[in-house]
């Protein structure tokens, strides 16, 4: 489901794909790639369907990291993304911008 696509220094590529949905597995979170200090920069170009459960994973993904002081940016996020996050209220959380 995460793949490392490209690591430079302390700056790290991770690719996303399949569903993010109540019927996905959602437990799993990667170990961090570094202590701390770092960037993820998780590309979702790959995520096909996405609930509210595939959204409640991204926080959840976001919230784990930035306890380990790394910096996570979701990209090439799409319009469904943006319209969920902004319908409940957390598209800032998530990091999705206009």
């Amino acid at each position: 489901m995460i793949k490392l696509a490209e690591k430079q220094l302390n700056h790290q590529f991770w690719q996303l794909d399949g569903d993010l949905t109540r019927d996905s597995d959602l437990s799993i979170i990667p170990e961090a790639p570094c202590n701390q200090g770092c960037v993820i920069d998780v590309s979702l170009a790959e995520v096909g369907k996405i609930d509210t459960a595939g959204l409640a994973y991204l926080i959840k993904f976001k919230e784990y990291f930035a306890a380990r002081d790394i910096q996570v940016n979701f990209i090439h996020t799409d319009a469904n993304l943006k319209k969920l996050a902004e319908l409940y209220g957390v598209a800032e959380i998530v990091g999705i911008q206009e």
